[in-house]
């Protein structure tokens, strides 16, 4: 068991192993000692150990969070000692150890040793071991042909870093960074400086190029602050999500101020399958909300050092996560594999008159029972209502055929999920549903019922009511709630069938008392003036109002005026 010990390296912290510190310590004790009457020695270390400290991460955010003997051998071999480069080693690069190195990968910089502007096109060639001329040149023909070299200039330059560091400096030209190609980068930067001070320089040039330099600033300080309002509202959206999905975790295990919807007992298995369907949730959507706030604090805050425990962590529970997710969501999509049909015949009385008078019961003593309405498809077709014993779903729809006999018919359909046919058709049996009939007088329930205990599988509910040739209907303005898309002789929509009498002829469906106002399929119906003025074009014909009476009519029977109308 060794000790281990922090240290600052380059400005970013490592813990080191105790034997390791003292290796390196003497290491850059020598190396400090081999420059101490070199010129710019201040430099030359700083740009070592930034590398060595870039090494040394490299090394540690794989597996391990410790520097050790290892590591340091590593890369002060890399480094090279200062025994192996020596003032007479290093005018031969041919006998140094730094030849021995493979080629280095080159990094995309700006060049500021030899630009222009802001060092891009210079920092290109160097990436592509190229001439720089050539590449100005392709930024002129970009420039004056396609008009676009001067935005992709600006782009670059603020995204593409500069070569500040002799490392960074050697890393862009594809050099080995060890002490020596440091030592000679920081002394040739030292003597062209000296010699652009002796000739004055090219003032003309610096002004042009400082002026740019500023512009690159102002522009790379404005793509920054819009990066970070992005994190701040991503962070922002991140806290919420996170809360709202550790409140739900909260209500799992019986928070009182958390309620869940009655109708989600009534879709899963059992109470602990919608345990775990939640918690898988959280990990797999809530927890990837709670690392990019954690992400976006850290940028904003400017951490650059890592964690990778809770990154490993993070992962290993969203993987988690999603497995759970998986695993409840084909369990239930298990019970929804099968699917099957029941069909009843429902005894009616036959009208003495030879009309049925249709409705839909009103009952507002059962539905305030229910806590909560939800319209599921926004036009009141299908919703469900729920509290914590049963739920009433209205998917019922009414159809109106002819009937091939002398009697009124009405039959029904449930159809239901499950696991097999067989647990299908149980589900479907399940179905409570009303249907009275007190004389001529048919009512029937909007909804039908699942009770306690028993699980939504898609249950759903067709009546198809067969009326004889020469025998009528009513359906009372509720009625609208309950039929879906009825055939008829004149096309009218299902809202406007409503309150009106319908007999079957051959042909189907015909209203008895429509008032040609109507809405037809494929018809259209325009206002003129105001609402008692109007011209209703249908598939019926023409009819003409004004002053909310009818005053011509156009259909079958050819154009028909009022009397009132003829005497004007």
């Amino acid at each position: 068991m060794n000790k281990t010990v922090t240290v600052n390296i380059g400005g970013i912290v490592f813990h080191i192993d105790e034997n390791a510190y003292e290796m390196f310590r003497k290491y850059l004790e020598s190396i400090r000692s081999h420059f101490t009457s070199s010129e710019g020695r201040d430099e030359i270390m700083q740009d070592i150990e930034s590398r060595v400290a870039e090494m040394f991460q490299e090394r540690i955010k794989d597996s391990k969070e410790v520097i050790t003997v290892e590591d340091v051998e590593e890369v002060t071999t890399v480094m090279g000692r200062p025994e192996q480069f020596t003032d007479s080693e290093s005018e031969d690069k041919d006998e140094s150890p730094v030849a021995a190195h493979p080629p280095v990968k080159r990094r995309l910089f700006r060049d500021p040793d030899d630009k222009l502007l802001g060092g891009v096109a210079a920092g290109i060639a160097n990436f592509f071991d190229v001439d720089p001329v050539w590449v100005r040149v392709v930024w002129a023909i970009l420039f004056f042909v396609g008009g676009s070299g001067l935005l992709i200039y600006i782009i670059l330059w603020i995204i593409i870093p500069e070569a500040k560091t002799a490392a960074d400096k050697l890393q862009m030209k594809g050099e080995p960074v060890n002490v020596s190609n440091i030592e000679r980068n920081v002394k040739e930067e030292i003597s062209s400086l000296k010699q652009r001070v002796a000739t004055g320089g090219n003032k003309a040039g610096t002004v042009v190029s400082r002026f740019f330099d500023a512009i690159g600033e102002v522009l790379r300080f404005l793509f920054r602050f819009v990066g970070k309002l992005i994190v701040a509202f991503a962070v922002i959206i991140g806290l919420v999500v996170s809360v709202a999905f550790m409140l739900g975790l909260f209500g799992m295990f019986g928070a009182p101020w958390i309620s869940y919807p009655p109708f989600m007992s009534h879709l899963f298995v059992s109470k602990a399958a919608f345990v775990w369907a939640w918690i898988g949730t959280f990990l797999a959507l809530g927890l990837p909300f709670i690392m990019l706030v954690y992400g976006g604090i850290r940028y904003l805050l400017n951490i650059k050092s890592t964690n990778r425990m809770i990154n490993m962590v993070a992962l290993g529970l969203w993987i988690t996560g999603v497995v759970i997710c998986l695993s409840i969501g084909l369990k239930t999509a298990k019970q929804f594999s099968s699917k099957e049909s029941i069909k009843e015949q429902i005894n009616l009385l036959q009208p003495a008159k030879g009309t049925l008078y249709l409705a839909v019961k009103g009952n507002q003593a059962d539905d305030d029972k229910y806590d909560n309405d939800v319209d599921i498809d926004g036009d009141g077709g299908f919703s469900f209502s729920f509290n914590n014993e049963s739920v009433k779903l209205s998917e019922v729809k009414l159809d109106i055929v002819k009937s091939n006999s002398d009697q009124f018919e009405l039959t029904r359909i449930l159809y239901a999920r499950g696991r097999t046919r067989q647990e299908a058709a149980s589900n479907a049996q399940k179905i409570s549903y009303s249907i009275s009939q007190t004389d001529s007088a048919v009512t029937f329930d909007r909804a039908f019922e699942l009770m306690a205990g028993e699980k939504f599988r898609a249950q759903r509910m067709q009546l198809i009511l067969k009326v004889p040739v020469g025998k009528k209907i009513y359906l009372a303005g509720n009625m609208s709630k309950l039929i879906y898309d009825i055939d008829n002789v004149e096309n009218i929509w299902d809202h406007d069938m409503v309150n009106r009498t319908w007999e079957m002829t051959e042909q189907g469906l015909k209203c008895i008392d429509c008032t040609g106002d109507e809405t037809n399929v494929g018809g259209t119906r325009v206002h003129i003036g105001n609402d008692g003025d109007t011209v209703s074009v249908t598939n019926s014909g023409v009819k003409i109002t004004k002053d909310g009476k009818e005053v011509l009519r156009i259909d079958d029977n050819g154009v028909i005026i009022t009397d009132d109308e003829k005497k004007k």
